[in-house]
């Protein structure tokens, strides 16, 4: 699964821009408060897009000791697992 981040991306980008680039105003419409907003709901699909996708998968490490006959024979067995949790 891949994050989708292209649109929460340029939804930033263009708060960003009515924020702080446009100088124009429309009577009744405050721009770089809606920009603002735009920016914000921007920053939060992309937050929640990146939790929501992130990788979820799980490694378990085993250790063991196993004994020889000798001490110099004694060995340690480590194995990992990874488990991908849907």
């Amino acid at each position: 699964m891949t994050a989708r981040i292209g649109g929460p991306i340029a939804l930033i980008v263009i708060g960003l821009v009515l924020r702080y680039a446009v100088a124009d105003s429309v009577s009744g419409i405050n721009l770089p408060m809606i920009g603002l907003i735009i920016a914000a709901a921007g920053l939060l699909w992309l937050i929640l897009e990146l939790v929501i996708n992130r990788p979820r998968s799980r490694v378990v490490r085993s250790t063991t000791n196993v004994q020889g006959t000798t001490p110099a024979e004694d060995t340690r067995v480590e194995r990992e697992i990874r488990r991908d949790e849907i």
